[in-house]
């Protein structure tokens, strides 16, 4: 109940700005409690999991506290996800109802109990889960193409929303330009949360052009906001037009996907020390690593501090090790394993796949990198080939699994090259069975229609066999380069 005693503090404070209207704590908090009693009314228990599919709006929030303070589990469900992803989650997650805004609620899926938020019930007294509860599953698919549900209790969300204040800087009564989405769970536990419990203010600001988003910014003072990679650019232009903004502005957060140092350097050249670079995963609960203000100064140790994700935070340790498990000394490359408060409780009702990545309090990230002597982590690969298109995570063996079934198709592998704009773009190398004239434009709408827009492949590269090693494994660094040749007009 954490979140519940700051609004019967300020119950009369704006809570969040959201499509013109505003919220107040109260407001916020009263219609939290009738989506709460809406769902006992139609039989959900205390301990049921709820899975929410919500665009960016204000109920989308409402419900979210709803589930926390009725004593339901939320299982968030990414608003992008195709109806076959969607139901796969349901089903994994067994939940007791499905809840989607309007925009979302016509998704052909079938659920003991289907619905929009309705507040119209008589609010429910809130009810306490035990800390080692879940309060939210969030998905995240796996490199065997199966999703699978991230378990954060009640007590580690608690430790989270505690937690992020300190991590990115943030001061009570924070103004906070939302631009994130409800499509990235990390968004609600990692940002708007936590703001609420310093009493802040949110401001959904997603979707708005570059010169609305800072207009609004400087008229609300906003004091935080985060700057995804593909518009960080906009965003340098607009500071640079409107500098009037960095009166109020504090914190200016990026995390999620790799941004290029020239662009990085642009920006700390327009914002200054407001900038906060960030590394964690939805398994992590809260980054586990951060820069400071400190970083940005010519006295900063790092090697490279426009490469690097920062040093762990207090709460969180970071080492390097080899194949063979052994800790690798500053500057040699590895897999990253982190040990943190914030880990997640493990995968729901997958025990095999929690102790393959859970080991003696460590998490394997899967994601390949260094240390440098100061401390500072590097990330430069990823162990299991995982694809980051503008923040969000793609499993090349969930794209292969689709696209294998298509008509014509007789061979595919899936990659990420490199994309200016959203980091890296997926692309799908295939071979085509004899006689079916398949091409890109069929290869991208079969996937359309079966995958979340972001997982559908932008490139296409059609060859004769996939390159394989001795192990019969295919080499996707080879589809890269081959890639890359055709991209740049030297191959045919």
């Amino acid at each position: 109940m954490l979140l519940l005693s700051v609004a019967r503090r300020i119950p009369g404070r704006v809570a969040v700005r959201a499509g013109g209207s505003e919220r107040t704590y109260g407001d916020l908090f009263g219609n939290a409690a009738r989506f709460a009693g809406a769902l006992a009314a139609r039989g959900v228990a205390p301990g049921d999991r709820v899975a929410l599919m919500m665009e960016n709006r204000v109920e989308a929030l409402e419900s979210y506290l709803g589930c926390l303070l009725g004593g339901y589990t939320a299982v968030h469900v990414n608003d992008r996800l195709a109806a076959p992803e969607v139901q796969a989650i349901l089903d994994d997650a067994e939940v007791a109802a499905f809840v989607a805004t309007p925009g979302r609620s016509s998704i052909a899926v079938s659920a003991p109990l289907v619905l929009e938020p309705a507040f119209d019930a008589e609010p429910l007294p809130p009810r306490a889960l035990p800390p080692a509860a879940p309060a939210i599953i969030g998905y995240t698919s796996g490199t065997t193409g199966a999703a699978k549900g991230v378990v954060i209790t009640q007590e580690n969300l608690t430790r989270i929303i505690r937690h992020m204040p300190v991590h990115d800087g943030l001061r009570p009564g924070s103004r906070c330009a939302f631009t994130g989405s409800f499509s990235f769970v990390a968004g609600i536990w990692g940002v708007m949360l936590p703001h609420l419990y310093l009493g802040g203010e949110l401001s959904f600001m997603a979707g708005l052009p570059p010169d609305e988003w800072i207009a609004r910014m400087i008229r609300e003072r906003s004091n935080f906001t985060y700057v995804p990679s593909p518009l960080a650019p906009a965003f340098i232009e607009e500071v640079r037009r409107r500098p009037e903004v960095l009166r109020s502005l504090t914190g200016v957060l990026h995390s999620a996907s790799a941004m290029r140092p020239e662009v990085m350097r642009e920006l700390v050249a327009v914002v200054g020390d407001r900038f906060v670079e960030t590394w964690g995963m939805t398994e992590t609960g809260a980054p586990v690593t951060t820069t400071v203000p400190a970083d940005w100064g010519e006295d900063c140790p790092a090697e490279d501090i426009y490469a690097s994700a920062g040093r762990p935070a207090h709460i969180a340790s970071v080492r390097v090790v080899g194949p063979d498990g052994a800790d690798l000394p500053p500057g040699q490359t590895g897999e990253l394993l982190v040990a943190s408060d914030t880990l997640f409780a493990g995968y729901f009702r997958r025990p095999e796949a929690t102790a393959e990545v859970l080991r003696d309090g460590w998490l394997h990230t899967g994601d390949i990198g260094r240390l440098d002597a100061a401390g500072y982590v590097y990330i430069t690969d990823r162990l299991k080939d995982m694809i980051v298109t503008g923040g969000m995570n793609v499993y090349p063996a969930e794209v292969e699994h689709v696209l294998a079934r298509m008509p014509g198709v007789a061979e595919v592998a899936v990659f990420g090259a490199p994309d200016e704009r959203w980091g890296e773009r997926v692309v799908a190398a295939i071979v085509r069975a004899p006689g079916h004239p398949v091409d890109e434009d069929a290869v991208v709408a079969f996937a359309r229609q079966r995958l979340a827009s972001y997982k559908k492949p932008v490139g296409v590269l059609f060859l004769d066999a996939l390159p394989r090693n001795a192990a019969l494994k295919v080499r996707k660094p080879v589809l890269r380069e081959r890639y890359a040749e055709r991209r740049d007009g030297r191959m045919s």
